[in-house]
């Protein structure tokens, strides 16, 4: 019995190894090869997700723990892959992201549960993979336009945005540190005002502050007319979710929950001639979860060669 289970544990342990050689390969391209990372991500997220299962079935193998600790590890990764599926609602092309986030939970619980050497290390790697899928399935893009995810700016322009508003000012050169993001200040529309979204005529059913998208409001707040008389078709403004305020740039830069992505996007000569530029913002939550596992692990290896450096001291010669 002892020796099958000795065989079963070497036989993880190589193929956990060899994945990890394997895995190494993808990782490396990533930084050398940018342009293939789509093909290069989907190759890592099975890759790492085996890795994941297979070291936090190592413990299991290597001690002789009853038979509830692990079904305990997987009900945990269970319940939090569900909770996640139910409030995201992801899509059948990304449930890899979900595999992935299990086997991060399964491991990190494994690890939290049993202690055993190295416990911090896998706790941190654990934490930036369920963090990693967490901020990639959860992103925003926030300078979505008609259904268009790119936004056009010509220098001077001030442009509302999801929930913000953006600015490229009139000085210096075409650079991601040169867009300005702004507050969104919410509208007050008046019970009775009549305004027009979409080519279509909506009448205020109660006084309220605007939301950062008409839809929001929709149910509770509008009513849509659809056949408007004279006078509001006249009078009708097109709906805005705001004005523009102080410039929180430096907030945002600044602000652990969530980070904003900005991409310059050149697309001809005659746009940069023209002074337009073409932007994608894009935000994503909770980044401070990646950062804290990064710590673990670091923090991990540093507890794990002063206990080294402390037994060899201790060692007696």
């Amino acid at each position: 019995m002892q020796k099958g289970r000795d065989t079963l544990v070497e036989l993880t342990f190589f193929l956990r190894n060899a994945l990890l050689i394997f895995a190494i390969l993808p990782a490396v391209s990533l930084f050398l090869l940018p342009q293939f990372e789509d093909v290069l991500v989907r190759l890592g997220i099975p890759l790492l997700s085996l890795l994941m299962l297979l070291s936090g079935t190592l413990p299991f193998l290597k001690t002789e723990h009853t038979f509830w600790r692990p079904i305990r590890a997987v009900t945990i990764a269970l319940c939090l892959t569900a909770l996640l599926q139910y409030c995201m609602q992801l899509d059948p092309h990304e449930y890899p992201h979900l595999v992935l986030f299990f086997a991060a939970v399964y491991m990190g619980s494994v690890y939290a549960d049993l202690q055993p050497k190295g416990t911090m290390v896998f706790l941190g790697i654990a934490t930036v993979c369920a963090g990693s899928v967490y901020g990639d399935i959860s992103k925003e893009v926030i300078s979505r336009t008609n259904g268009n995810d790119t936004l056009y700016l010509v220098k001077g322009d001030t442009v509302k945005m999801e929930s913000y508003f953006i600015c490229f000012p009139n000085s210096g050169d075409a650079s991601g540190e040169e867009i300005i993001f702004l507050e969104r200040i919410p509208i007050r529309y008046e019970k009775g005002a009549v305004v027009m979204f979409d080519e279509m005529f909506f009448k205020a059913e109660k006084t309220h502050l605007t939301s950062a998208a008409f839809f929001s409001d929709i149910d509770n707040a509008w009513r849509r007319v659809p056949f408007p008389n004279k006078t509001q078709k006249e009078t009708a403004q097109e709906w805005r979710n705001g004005v523009a305020g102080v410039d929180i740039t430096a907030s945002l830069q600044k602000n652990i929950w969530s980070t904003i992505k900005t991409e310059i996007i050149v697309e001809s000569e005659v746009k940069k001639l023209t002074s337009v530029i073409a932007i994608r913002v894009t935000r994503y939550k909770f980044g401070v979860m990646v950062w804290f596992g990064v710590f673990l692990v670091a923090f991990g290896i540093i507890q794990l060669f002063l206990k080294r450096n402390h037994s060899v001291q201790t060692t007696p010669e």
